[in-house]
This record gives C-alpha cells, sequence and structure tokens, in this order.
C-alpha cells in the first residue's frame, strides 16, 4: 500500500522523534525553540492534531502517559519503523524534486504596475527594510550556535534562508535603484508591436486548439 504524503508539520514531528520520545506540548515547545516554526504552520492544534494522525497510520506509537500536578495527562510518542521509512522518504523527495510553490512576493510584483508608482515604491521601500531586519536576525542566530558548535549539517535549512534573503535584498536594491534612477519607467506604455505579436500569437493558439 502505497504511504500517505506527509505534511511539513509531520515531517518536523518525526524528525523531532528521531531524537527521543515526546509528548506532543513538547513538541511544540520545542519547534518553538528551535525556529522550526518558520518552515510550517506550527500551533498547539495542529501539533496535536499532525500526532493523532501519524499515530493512526502507525508512523508514531504510545510508550506512555503521565500526569504532573493539575497538568492534563500527557501522552509520549515514539517513532516506529514506518515512520522512520516514511519520513527518510518524503525528505528525500522534497530534496530531490523541485515543487512549484506560490509566495506572495512574485503575485504582487506581478500586479504592481497597475498600482501608483509612489505606492509601489513605498511598499518596496518597506520591504526592504524588513528583510535587512530579517536577514540580520538570521545571521546573528546562526553565528550564535555555530560559535557554541552546532554542526553545520543542522544548519542547512537557515543556511539557505540567508543566502536566498541576501538575494532578495540584493535585488531590491537593484530594482529601488532603477526607479530612483528612472532606468525603470513606470509610465512606460506597452508599444502597438508587442500587442501585434501578442494578439498573433493569441490567435495561433487558439487555432491550434480548434477541433
Amino acid at each position: 500500500m502505497a504511504r500517505k504524503e506527509l505534511s511539513a508539520a509531520a515531517l518536523l514531528l518525526l524528525g523531532l522523534l528521531h531524537e527521543q520520545p515526546m509528548h506532543p506540548y513538547q513538541v511544540h515547545q520545542t519547534l518553538k525553540q528551535r525556529g522550526d516554526d518558520r518552515l510550517a504552520s506550527i500551533t498547539p492544534g495542529s501539533v496535536y492534531h499532525a500526532m493523532d494522525r501519524l499515530a493512526a497510520d502507525g508512523y508514531v506509537e504510545v510508550v506512555g502517559t503521565d500526569r504532573e500536578g493539575n497538568r492534563p495527562q500527557r501522552t509520549t510518542y515514539r517513532l516506529t519503523d514506518a515512520g522512520r521509512d516514511a519520513f527518510a522518504d518524503r525528505t528525500a523527495l522534497l530534496l530531490g524534486h523541485p515543487r512549484r510553490e506560490h509566495p506572495c512576493l512574485p503575485l504582487a510584483l506581478s500586479q504592481a504596475h497597475a498600482i501608483d508608482r509612489q505606492s509601489a515604491v513605498d511598499a518596496l521601500r518597506a520591504r526592504r527594510a524588513a528583510t535587512a531586519d530579517e536577514l540580520a536576525s538570521y545571521t546573528s542566530r546562526y553565528d550564535v550556535v555555530r560559535h557554541h558548535g552546532l554542526p553545520r549539517r543542522l544548519l542547512l535549512d537557515v543556511e539557505y534562508d540567508i543566502h536566498r534573503i541576501e538575494s532578495e535584498l540584493a535585488w531590491l536594491d537593484g530594482l529601488l535603484a532603477d526607479l530612483d534612477s528612472g532606468a525603470l519607467d513606470w509610465d512606460e506604455s506597452v508599444p502597438q508591436s508587442f500587442r501585434d505579436f501578442a494578439a498573433a500569437r493569441s490567435q495561433a493558439a487558439a487555432t491550434d486548439h480548434v477541433p
């Protein structure tokens, strides 16, 4: 029987259970502490829901329950062999096969031409400032944990984020410079030659689909 596709939250949960058995509250707190909530939507509810699904699929199993004082009863789970295999397969698949994602920035850029230049510039400058702050935060945290000996192989996702943010920041700087200098003309009209070209392509595409 084919394995069910693991969600991002489920993959993070299984990854933690490689370290030791945990109860859902401990899983949630550890993910938050490590900053892994940037990788997926992580809430107490989503963690408990994902753990229930993993247990139903046989990827984790209960090893015990406990209660401390007036706190609710906590159920501790451990990884099963099936869960270990499913985790390895899913991780390798995500590493090796690019998937089309839909981040918000490309969507906004595709529609930015329809708002006035100053609104676009103000928004881009705000994003540039927020992106610079994000880069500083990531770099600082990365340097701290590396200084204290955390192996690089445990930080590859952070390295990727740092390089991604650096690239976005450099592109934003270039775009804003072009807007400031006039190299990017916000009011440039679409030439008739392109309109003719687009119309011809549209007509050809329509003809190709005529039965």
